[in-house]
């Protein structure tokens, strides 16, 4: 008792010698202050709901799991007090552009916390050396910390930890929150307890600027042209009673010198896909996909032609069949995963469990012209899979060759058992690959103006079959209301995993009845923890250069 009095006494204590402008400074968001210029920035606000949740599930199951007296969920609670103390208020972690001699630009981090009492007793370490207005900070190895005025803060650039410090003064300098790109973003994306926001076109910049300082290769260019293009993003979650939340923004740069990436990134589309997709349908995830999207991935594949170790792009010639198939496929696009592909995908023991499951779909403007091209696309595709099998097989030859041909008897006797067995392991894993591409073969058929891809038969039977309900009739689907223009996702309560479903992921070597018996309370546990997920919605808009995403997940705490 005596001991909480006397931390409540310092901790009042240094509150007041804050000063007023430490008051004023409890009064405004964290970004109001940090300078203009942020690369990357993680933000908490109000997060504490979200924190007492996530550690409350992963208490839960580590209790569940029995792990007798070493249970770490005791340690579980004291990390979620620490970190509902520290970042449960308010929180900022970003990643800014700090000029540097010869004027490149190099990343640098800033991080600040509205802390609690806790937070900054833990915290409190070397004696301030140095001051800047009413705000002290000292260097502690390679950073420069400090507490004020209810903060924590520390950086590992000290002109960048002055400048944040000076505009908490008072001094009048471009802050983030009032920069253009910043504010533009997450003013779209909404408030959220856990946030990210991204400029992408300011990471172009100082990628640049590296760069020339060893001439800027021909081959780099259009990737740095592809990230300013991205501008910049912003998005996070809020975790409710019943699940979650999300929102993102992402606000497209106008000026960016990939014009055909931007128009990707904002193609919209008036979607159908849904009635033809089963109603039992597991996952499903449908986007709006412009018709130069095959001849945009081409041109990225051509540019990577040479580095590509197996002659897959060569020998397909993917990167010509993806340019000719913009002539006749329109501008919807959806994955599908069928009823039974998620406990399917559990089975380790089979490369091709899911394979089983998973279909595409693409909105056809012209069928002959695909009905004309595809059967060579196909041939060309499935023959090249074959021929990357060969020279994986002749790879695995050639290294066992080596391996085994350099060994004496005592070197395999230094190995051991260990050593053989990874060898073992190295082996199996060339096996299931192998069984993997053996079976996989592309195939394909036409319903109601859709192309249907697929990579086993049993798939594609399974979504040209007639009849039967379809996703757009699903009472679950038309209550979503889900309207976005560029895309939505929908994924229905599925079904409940059992600890024995999640042990059959295993692979077959770890599959014992000891083992089982072991790992048992673990497994349940886990599978609790996934049964509680009761399905998820979400839709993306484009409206000018910004995308607006929203998603809705149903969990139980």
């Amino acid at each position: 008792m005596k001991r909480t009095v006397t931390l409540f006494s310092l901790t009042t204590l240094a509150l007041s010698l804050a000063g007023a402008a430490g008051a004023q400074t409890a009064q405004k968001p964290l970004s109001a202050s940090l300078p203009a210029g942020a690369l990357l920035t993680l933000e908490t606000k109000n997060a504490a709901p979200a924190l007492q949740r996530f550690g409350g599930a992963l208490n839960r199951v580590l209790a569940a799991a029995d792990l007798g007296e070493d249970s770490p969920s005791e340690m579980v609670s004291g990390f979620q007090a620490i970190a509902t103390d520290l970042l449960g208020r308010e929180g900022v972690a970003g990643v800014f552009a700090v000029q540097g001699k010869g004027g490149t630009f190099t990343p640098e981090l800033l991080a600040v916390a509205r802390a609690g009492e806790l937070s900054r007793e833990m915290f409190t370490g070397k004696k301030a050396t140095a001051r800047v207005g009413n705000f002290t900070f000292a260097r502690d190895g390679d950073a420069f910390v400090g507490q004020s005025g209810g903060l924590l803060y520390v950086s590992t650039d000290k002109a960048l930890l002055m400048s944040y410090l000076g505009r908490l003064s008072g001094k009048a300098a471009p802050t983030l929150a009032a920069s253009a790109p910043y504010a533009a973003a997450t003013r779209a994306a909404g408030a959220n307890e856990l946030g990210l926001y991204a400029n992408f076109s300011a990471a172009a910049k100082v990628i640049r600027s590296q760069l020339s300082q060893v001439f800027l290769p021909r081959l780099l260019s259009p990737v740095v042209d592809a990230i300013d293009t991205l501008g910049q993003v912003a998005g996070g979650f809020t975790t409710t009673a019943s699940g979650l939340t999300t929102s993102s923004a992402q606000v497209v740069n106008p000026e960016g010198k990939d014009a055909p990436l931007r128009r990707l990134l904002t193609a919209t589309s008036d979607f159908k896909v849904q009635d033809i997709i089963p109603a039992t349908a597991e996952a499903v995830q449908a986007t709006a996909c412009a018709p130069e999207s095959g001849a945009y991935l081409g041109r990225w594949l051509t540019r990577v032609d040479l580095f590509e170790p197996f002659g897959f792009l060569t020998d397909s010639q993917l990167a010509s069949h993806l340019e000719r198939s913009g002539g006749y496929l329109g501008g919807e696009c959806a994955q599908v995963t069928l009823a039974g592909g998620t406990k399917a995908g559990l089975n380790q023991n089979d490369p091709l469990a899911s394979l089983r499951y998973s279909v595409s779909y693409q909105r056809v403007t012209d069928q002959a012209a695909a009905e004309a091209h595809l059967p060579e696309y196909a041939r060309s595709v499935n023959a090249a899979i074959q021929g990357v099998r060969a020279n994986l097989k002749n790879v695995q030859d050639q290294t066992m060759k080596r391996v085994m041909g350099d060994m004496d008897e005592d070197m395999m006797a230094e190995l051991g058992g260990a050593g053989l067995a990874g060898l073992g392991m190295m082996g199996e894993s060339f096996k299931q690959l192998d069984t993997l591409l053996a079976g996989m073969k592309m195939v394909y058929g036409f319903r109601d103006g859709y192309l249907v891809t697929a990579w086993s038969d049993e798939a594609l039977r399974a979504a040209l079959r007639e009849g039967g309900a379809t996703l757009g009739q699903s009472a679950a689907f038309q209550g979503a209301g889900l309207t976005g223009n560029a895309g939505f996702g929908f994924t229905p309560d599925l079904p409940a995993l059992s600890g024995k479903d999640l042990m059959g992921s295993l692979p077959a070597e770890l599959q014992d009845e000891e083992l089982e018996e072991l790992l048992a309370p673990a497994m349940n546990a886990a599978a609790d923890l996934i049964n509680r997920f009761d399905g998820m919605t979400s839709q993306r808009s484009v409206t000018g250069n910004v995308i607006i995403g929203k998603a809705s997940v149903r969990y139980r705490w």
